[in-house]
């Protein structure tokens, strides 16, 4: 995983879709340090990715599919200083491990587009069949059964 921002020092927003958002319910032992002093949150969409749950696994996963029916819930977390914002990034780094790539997306808020980056799945982990597609796309109606 890499540590630091790659020359998109401009980008300050990080679209959270599990247990790094906000608003999480689903009690993830880092959610609330994490989240600890952003200076704001909104909801939006990305076009084009899966959320991925699992009926014993409390944390999802999301994917790239391209497909543009595709779209999952994101909760765009930003924090007061661009230092700041830095440090979220390397916990985040931290937290998502190796599993996950860091990505630039584009998040849709009230029909604006915003850049953010995204932890999504690497694309050459592949999962055991017990993980279902989230229907909503949202982490907090993420009924599996």
């Amino acid at each position: 995983m890499s540590s630091h921002i790659k020359n998109n020092t401009d980008i300050q927003l990080l679209a959270t879709y599990g247990t790094l958002r906000d608003d999480d319910n689903s009690g993830a032992l880092w959610t609330k340090n994490f989240i600890k002093g952003i200076s704001h949150a909104t909801t939006g969409r990305i076009v084009g990715y899966q959320l991925l749950g699992h009926p014993i696994i409390t944390y999802p996963f999301a994917i790239y599919t391209g497909n543009p029916n595709d779209a999952i819930v994101v909760r765009l977390l930003s924090w007061p200083s661009k230092e700041q914002f830095e440090e979220k990034i390397e916990q985040a780094d931290i937290i998502e491990g190796d599993d996950y790539e860091r990505k630039i997306v584009e998040a849709i808020v009230e029909n604006e587009t915003k850049l953010a980056y995204i932890y999504i799945l690497k694309s050459e982990i592949s999962l055991e069949k017990d993980w279902k597609v989230i229907p909503s796309g949202d982490w907090l109606k993420r009924h599996l059964k």
